[in-house]
C-alpha cells in the first residue's frame, strides 16, 4: 500500500514537471521564433509568428525592419523567468534575452485555428528622465512608422497625405490653406532631407505625447504628436537649420499665418471689405482700406503670391514677402493674443508696402489711400475755410504756425482766393520715405500738397505754389499773412498789449510803450494792411521780411525784423496817391499824432474804433487789375486830416 502510494506521488510530480516543461517550452519557441525573425530580417516570417494586432500596427510598412533595429530589442538565448496566465490563449511572459540577460515582458496569445503561440507586443524598460518606464514595442513602432509616414507625405506634397498625418489647430489651418500655399509650406518642412534609412528619429513618449527629433542634412526636424483614438497625428513640426531662411520655429504657426495672407489677398482682389476687414488690424482698415479705392494699387492673388515667397518672423510680427509683376510687395503681420485659453491666437495684415523703382522708392498702403483722402478732404476744408478740419488734417508744426495763430473773426478773410476755384484734381502721387508730395491741380494752378507722417498717420504739412514775387510756400506765405492780419486786428481793437507782443524792440519804445491806445493818424492803417498781397519777401540769412499789400496807389508794405527767433513788425509803410512821396512810415505818422496831442495821448486820446468786413471794394485805376480790399468802416470818431 504504501508502495502504490509512493509510485503515485512520484507519478504525479514527474508529470507536473513536464507539463511545467512543456509550458516553458511552447513560450521559449515562440520567443525564440520571434527573435530569429528580427536577426534574420524576415519579415514575412516575424508576421507570422506575431498576432494580426501587431503585423497591422508595428509591420505595416516595409522599412518597419528598420525601425525594430533603431529599438534594438534584444535577440539570442531565452530564459523564461515568469509565467502569468491571463486567460486561456494569453500569457505575459517575464524573459531573459540575449548575452545581458535583459529582462523584456512578452504578451503571447494563442492562434485559434493552429494553436500556436505568437507575439502579441513587447515591452522594454527604457530610463527617461531619472524614471524607468515600461515602452510597448507596438506603441514605439507605430510612432516611428507613423513619423516615416508623415516625412514621407510632405515630401510628396500630397494634400490628403499631408492632412492625414496632423490633428486639432495644425490640421484646421492646413484644411484652410489654398493648394499653392501647402504645396509651398510642404517644401519648406521636408526640406533637403537624408535617405529614408539614414533617418534615425529620437522620440520621447510621455503618456499620449511624444517629441520627435529627426536628421536632416543641414540640421534636424522636430515633431510634436498626440496619441489620439489609437492613432499618431503630428501636432505641430518645427525645423532647425544651419541654413539662414530655412528655420522654421512652427509649421503651424506659419499655416496661420499664410492662411491670413490668403484671406487679406483674396478679398483685396474680390474689392469685399467686410471680409478684408476680417483679416486686417483695427487701425490699418480702418485709416486706410474702409475708404480706399482698392483698384488704385494692384496685389498679386493669392496663388500667384504663394509660388515664390519669403515668410520672416520676429516675435510678435512677421513680414510676407512676395513678388508681383517682378516688384516686390511686403505684408507686415501682427499676433493678437486673447485673453481666454481655449481662443487660439490669430495674425492681422496691419501694413502692406510696395516697392518700385528696382527697390529705391516704397510706398504702404495706409500711405497711398490717406494721401488722397487727407489731399481731398483739405482741398475742400480750404475753400471753406474750416478751420477745425485745416487744424486736424495738417502736421503740428502747419498748424501752431497758421491756423492756431489765426483770429476767429478773421477766418472768413484768411487770403485763400487760390484755393476756392472750381475743379481740384490729383494727378500723381509721388513717395519717399515720410514724404509724400500729392501733385494736384487747382483749377488752372499747379499746386503740390506736402504731406509728412506723423504718429503712424499722413498729414499736410505743406502746399507748394508757383506764383511770381512770393515764396513757394504756402505754409510760410500763410504764416506771415495772418501775423499782418492779426496786427491790423490788433490796432483795430485797440489791443496795445499784443500790438507790444509783435513789434520791434524800436516799434515798441518809439510809441507803444507809450500810449494806451493807438494814435490816431490821418490813414485808416488796418484797412490798408487788410489789402490783397502783392508780393512776400523772405530772407532767413539775413533776419527780415517784406510784405507788399495792395498796390503803389492804396496800400501797404509791412516790414518784419526777426527777433528772438520770430519775426516782428518793425515797421508799416503806407502807400498813396494822396502824399507826396507815396510812401509814409507809421512809425512816424505815429510819432507826430503823439507829438502833436502831448501830454494827453494816455489820459485823453480820442480812441479810434473800426469795423473790418469781408466786402469786396473793387478799384480799377487804368493801369492796375481789380484789387481785394476789406472795407473798414469808422465808428464814433473824427474825420481823419488829409495830409498836406
Amino acid at each position: 500500500m504504501m508502495l502504490k502510494n509512493g509510485f503515485s506521488l512520484v507519478s504525479g510530480l514527474f508529470l507536473l514537471a513536464f507539463a511545467t516543461g512543456c509550458a516553458s517550452l511552447v513560450e521559449v519557441t515562440a520567443i525564440e521564433q520571434f527573435s530569429k525573425a528580427i536577426e534574420n530580417e524576415d519579415l514575412k516570417s516575424l508576421k507570422h509568428h506575431t498576432t494580426m494586432k501587431f503585423s497591422k500596427v508595428a509591420l505595416r510598412d516595409k522599412t518597419s525592419m528598420d525601425d525594430l533595429k533603431i529599438l534594438k530589442i534584444p535577440t539570442g538565448e531565452t530564459t523564461i523567468v515568469e509565467i502569468t496566465d491571463i486567460s486561456e490563449n494569453h500569457k505575459k511572459v517575464v524573459a531573459e534575452v540575449g548575452k545581458n540577460k535583459k529582462k523584456l515582458l512578452y504578451e503571447l496569445k494563442r492562434v485559434t485555428k493552429t494553436g500556436e503561440w505568437v507575439v502579441d507586443d513587447i515591452y522594454i524598460k527604457q530610463k527617461q528622465r531619472n524614471l524607468t518606464v515600461m515602452k510597448s514595442v507596438t506603441e514605439q513602432m507605430d510612432l516611428l512608422l507613423t513619423i516615416r509616414e508623415f516625412v514621407a507625405a510632405w515630401e510628396t506634397g500630397n494634400r490628403d497625405d499631408i492632412l492625414g498625418t496632423t490633428e486639432g489647430e495644425f490640421k484646421k489651418y492646413l484644411e484652410q490653406l489654398q493648394p499653392a500655399f501647402l504645396a509651398k509650406l510642404s517644401q519648406k518642412v521636408a526640406g533637403d532631407s537624408k535617405s529614408s534609412k539614414s533617418r534615425r528619429p529620437d522620440a520621447q513618449l510621455d503618456k499620449n505625447i511624444a517629441i520627435v527629433r529627426l536628421p536632416r542634412r543641414s540640421g534636424e526636424m522636430v515633431i510634436s504628436m498626440k496619441l489620439k483614438d489609437g492613432k499618431w497625428k503630428a501636432t505641430d513640426v518645427a525645423v532647425e537649420s544651419r541654413v539662414d531662411g530655412q528655420h522654421i520655429a512652427s509649421a503651424k504657426k506659419q499655416a496661420n499665418m499664410l492662411l491670413t495672407v490668403s484671406n487679406f489677398l483674396d478679398a483685396y482682389n474680390q474689392n469685399d471689405k467686410e471680409k478684408l476687414k476680417e483679416s486686417s488690424a483695427d487701425q490699418f482698415f480702418r485709416g486706410s482700406l474702409d475708404f480706399a479705392d482698392l483698384k488704385l494699387a494692384a496685389l498679386p492673388q493669392s496663388h500667384d503670391a504663394a509660388v515664390d515667397y519669403d515668410l520672416r518672423i520676429e516675435n510678435n510680427l512677421a513680414n510676407f514677402v512676395t513678388q508681383n509683376n517682378g516688384k516686390m510687395i511686403n505684408l507686415s503681420l501682427i499676433k493678437i493674443e486673447s485673453d481666454e485659453i481655449d481662443v487660439p491666437e490669430k495674425y492681422l495684415v496691419e501694413e502692406v508696402t510696395l516697392f518700385q523703382d528696382q527697390g529705391n522708392q516704397q510706398v504702404t498702403l495706409t500711405s497711398l489711400f490717406s494721401s488722397r483722402a487727407i489731399t481731398l478732404v483739405f482741398s475742400e476744408a480750404l475753400s471753406k475755410r474750416d478751420m477745425k478740419i485745416l487744424d486736424f488734417s495738417s502736421t503740428p508744426d502747419f498748424s501752431s504756425r497758421v491756423w492756431k495763430q489765426v483770429e476767429p473773426q478773421l477766418v472768413t478773410q484768411l487770403p485763400l482766393d487760390e484755393f476756392t476755384e472750381p475743379g481740384f484734381e490729383i494727378l500723381d502721387i509721388q513717395f519717399n520715405g515720410a514724404i509724400t508730395k500729392v501733385f494736384a491741380r487747382q483749377g488752372n494752378l499747379p499746386v503740390t500738397y506736402i504731406l509728412r507722417e506723423h504718429l503712424g498717420q499722413l498729414l499736410v504739412d505743406d502746399i507748394q505754389l508757383d506764383l511770381k514775387g512770393r515764396p513757394s510756400s504756402v505754409k510760410a506765405t500763410l504764416e506771415m499773412l495772418v501775423q499782418v492780419q492779426n496786427y491790423a486786428f490788433s490796432m483795430h481793437e485797440q489791443n496795445i498789449r499784443n500790438l507790444q507782443r509783435h513789434s520791434s524792440r524800436d516799434f515798441n519804445e518809439l510809441v507803444w510803450r507809450q500810449v494806451d491806445q493807438v494814435p490816431q493818424t490821418a490813414y485808416n492803417i488796418p484797412k490798408l494792411m487788410m489789402s490783397k498781397l502783392n508780393s512776400l519777401e523772405i530772407n532767413e540769412n539775413e533776419g527780415y521780411s517784406r510784405i507788399q499789400l495792395g498796390n503803389e496807389r492804396q496800400g501797404a508794405t509791412v516790414l518784419f525784423k526777426k527777433q528772438q527767433g520770430q519775426y516782428v513788425v518793425d515797421d508799416i509803410m503806407i502807400h498813396s496817391d494822396t502824399m507826396a512821396s507815396n510812401y509814409l512810415s507809421t512809425k512816424k505818422e505815429l510819432r507826430m499824432s503823439m507829438a502833436a496831442n502831448a501830454g494827453t495821448l494816455k489820459q485823453n486820446a480820442v480812441q479810434a474804433t473800426f469795423t473790418i468786413s469781408g466786402q469786396t471794394k473793387p478799384e480799377t485805376p487804368a493801369t492796375t487789375q481789380p484789387v481785394f480790399v476789406p472795407e473798414i468802416q469808422p465808428a464814433a470818431f473824427e474825420i481823419p486830416q488829409q495830409e498836406p
